[in-house]
């Protein structure tokens, strides 16, 4: 994936090409747009002139999408264009194609590297700040690629200050005020000078060059472990890069650590697109490249608490109300005074359920038959499960939502890092009725939630105080559920760091980390096969409580699946009517 930059061009706006490219025509952005989704569409047998939605392709295949639309033609389309129900791949070319003759948006951006705030966390920042009661600096993300051989170190370190400098999110610092509510801001860094300058504790080599390959591993391991307890978003210090060099004819690594408060999943193909093609375009002599993000992660903080005021925020009030009357708990097998002492990341334990290959066609042609997302079945199987365990009618889970929805203000988030994940609680209504009926309430619910969800964050932490103290008194749900799709999702890995290395980055957070939820169920599909995680504290639930609802969800989505599509499945349980 090529990662868009920002030309050092008079007047030009982040992502935009240099004035003097051609205007491509609108069958070139066609073919280049065909070309791009078939990568992402789940239904290959559906016709290419289809709604984008009818085609398979879920929000973070537009999110990409939006980016590389950004890189080739210089133009930005918003996400919630991209996700208009009847947008078609033709329609998406002649809007594009209208733009790259006007080239550009005629909006101004910040030079890279610039200061910002200081700013309130956005939702999800406060939430998680306030569930941390301990020592908040060991709490991250982190990857560790290999290396190719012979890597410039001083070309390098201008890579890595370019990508810190485009990218507001890895300057974050955050201020703790007593008796006032934290707020976040960024610090400047220098977009001139030497190359590696103002870097400070950001970039580090360690020389590994003697070592042989099995000492080489365990160093690695052993530094990886040390580096996941060195950030300190109070200082500002909330990104870690940690290259190992290996010499000019070996694989090297890079250790990239970021706190928690600063990056998600969606970021992270981002900041790896963008470090391999400044990288590749200062060894090129190419000195003119820069990566551009849109609307900043301060300024999209900002944005929704300003959004959080409005009319039509605050119209949103009576749905997520309504929603956080819906049960949310489950009884814990080991009741204890206090369940949020004892939930951490020292009792944390999985289960994993694995699913046939052949279910996974299936699953994607259930989605496709009821214009749904694959994800959306998982999650009604599991709602399923929940009510009939605690002899519900309905159940609020609370769904993870990737949270760039540019619904909110003048907001260009394909190309921004930071923290955008949300916790949305969605209410699950399994009231009598055949399979496809009780599957299309949940859909319907999943389709009509207000803005994609962020509002009811912005609306609980920023909105006024008689509406934000009613959402904030509904206690979160015991189960969350994240569905992280598959192979789409794959890393951009280029040439610069060709693969994940196989060392063990170290413990992501701190043993008295608090966990979000009671049970966590996360959902994948990679190499076609559908895998479900049930994460959960054993200070809390028994194994054996935790294999029979992970049986029980594998039975209900099987049964749900070969109802939908018309299949027999001997031997598969009903799925439950009540």
């Amino acid at each position: 994936m090529t990662a868009p930059v920002r030309p050092e061009t008079a007047g030009a706006a982040p992502g935009a090409a240099p004035a003097a490219l051609s205007v491509p025509s609108e069958e070139e952005i066609h073919s280049r747009l065909v070309g791009w989704l078939a990568e992402a569409v789940l239904a290959p047998d559906t016709a290419p002139a289809s709604p984008l939605r009818d085609l398979g392709v879920d929000s973070l295949d537009l999110i990409r999408t939006a980016r590389r639309i950004e890189a080739a033609f210089g133009v930005r389309v918003q996400l919630r264009e991209l996700f208009a129900p009847e947008l078609t791949t033709a329609r998406l070319a002649g809007l594009v194609a209208e733009r790259a003759a006007l080239r550009g948006d005629g909006s101004a951006a910040a030079p890279p590297g610039t200061a910002h705030g200081p700013v309130v966390l956005t939702p999800s920042q406060e939430q998680a700040w306030e569930e941390q009661t301990g020592e908040r600096g060991h709490w991250n993300q982190a990857m560790l690629f290999t290396t190719r051989p012979g890597i410039d170190p001083e070309l390098f370190a201008e890579a890595v200050r370019r990508l810190v400098a485009g990218h507001a999110s890895l300057r974050l610092a955050v201020e703790e005020r007593p008796a006032r509510r934290p707020r976040q801001q960024t610090w400047a860094l220098a977009t001139d000078g030497p190359p590696g300058a103002a870097l400070g504790a950001v970039l580090d080599t360690v020389d590994v060059s003697e070592l042989a390959d099995a000492d080489l591993s365990a160093a690695v391991t052993l530094r990886c472990a040390v580096e996941q307890r060195s950030l300190d978003p109070h200082a500002g210090r909330v990104a870690r890069f940690v290259r190992f060099d290996a010499g000019p004819s070996r694989s090297g690594r890079l250790l990239i650590v970021v706190h928690q408060l600063a990056v998600d999943m969606v970021s992270w193909s981002v900041l790896l697109a963008d470090l391999e093609e400044v990288y590749t375009a200062l060894e090129e002599g190419r000195r003119d490249v820069w990566p551009a993000e849109g609307t900043s992660y301060p300024e999209w903080a900002q944005a929704l608490a300003a959004h959080a005021r409005t009319p039509e925020a605050e119209e949103q009030a009576q749905w997520w109300t309504e929603v956080a009357r819906t049960r949310a708990a489950l009884p814990p097998d080991r009741p204890v005074a206090d369940p949020r002492a004892v939930n951490t990341a020292a009792t944390a334990a999985t289960h994993r359920e694995e699913f046939p290959a052949e279910l996974t066609p299936r699953l994607h042609a259930a989605a496709r038959a009821h214009r749904a997302h694959p994800g959306d079945l998982v999650l009604h199987a599991l709602g399923e499960v929940l009510a009939e365990r605690l002899g519900e009618s309905a159940v609020r889970v609370d769904v993870l939502r990737h949270g760039r929805e540019e619904s909110v203000g003048s907001t260009h988030l394909a190309r921004t890092t930071g923290w955008f994940t949300t916790t949305v609680p969605v209410r699950l209504d399994l009231t009598p009725g055949t399979p496809a009926e009780r599957l299309a309430r949940t859909v319907g619910h999943l389709a009509a939630l207000p803005g994609g969800g962020v509002g009811q964050g912005a609306l609980a932490r920023h909105g006024r105080p008689g509406i934000a103290a009613v959402l904030r008194a509904a206690p979160p749900s015991d189960v969350s559920f994240d569905y992280e799709g598959g192979d789409a999702d794959a890393l951009p890995l280029g040439t610069l760091l060709p693969d994940v290395a196989p060392e063990p980055v170290g413990d992501i957070t701190a043993p008295h980390w608090t966990r979000p939820h009671p049970v966590e169920v996360i959902a994948t599909t990679e190499d076609g096969t559908l895998r479900v995680e049930w994460w959960y504290s054993t200070a809390l639930h028994e194994e054996a409580t935790v294999r029979a609802l992970a049986a029980r969800h594998r039975a209900v989505l099987t049964a749900l699946l070969h109802a939908l599509t018309g299949c027999d499945a001997p031997g598969a349980p009903e799925t439950p009517t009540r």
